[in-house]
């Protein structure tokens, strides 16, 4: 649908590959191969649900759309203009004539929750998506510059309702 409104029915779709993605703080992406011939775009799964239905300032799309068309304007750039800047000139003036933000991120409140729950010895709560691995971590409100043994973060368990951990 986009391919045929937005571009012309040029983009080659046969050579991109559409992924989801489990991140959270990059809503997509797009890589290209060393040949420059196909494309891997990642769409965040946070878009599924109710989050990617929500409007975008300066857009016509909403926000999961935003993120499709952002990502397929980088694949139109790599064959129009591969030597321009990610979300230089050509790419901005390009999201502006299709309607879309022309910035690198749509400004949205994304409600993201944690599954795992840390605690400092001072009480600070740090609520991560994934578990740190063996490494030890301190916490950075505590001591910001490098790992503190004194204020290290330990964990409390995993979040399975709204506040609640185990």
């Amino acid at each position: 649908m986009f391919n045929r409104e937005l571009f012309d029915g040029k983009l080659p779709l046969a050579n991109v590959t559409f992924l989801p993605s489990a991140a959270v703080r990059q809503l997509g992406s797009v890589r290209t191969t060393t040949e420059r011939s196909a494309f891997v775009v990642r769409i965040a799964r946070l878009l599924d649900g109710s989050a990617g239905d929500q409007p975008v300032e300066e857009s016509r799309f909403n926000l999961r759309d935003e993120v499709l068309v952002h990502e397929l304007v980088h694949v139109e750039q790599f064959i129009r203009a591969p030597d321009e800047a990610p979300h230089g000139p050509w790419f901005r003036e390009r999201m502006r004539a299709i309607g879309a933000r022309p910035r690198v991120c749509p400004t949205a409140e994304l409600a993201v929750t944690g599954r795992w729950l840390y605690r400092c010895p001072a009480g600070h709560e740090v609520i991560r998506l994934r578990r740190y691995g063996r490494r030890q971590v301190s916490c950075r409100r505590c001591d910001s510059r490098a790992y503190n043994p004194k204020h290290r973060l330990r964990l409390v368990g995993e979040i399975t309702s709204a506040g609640d951990a185990e």
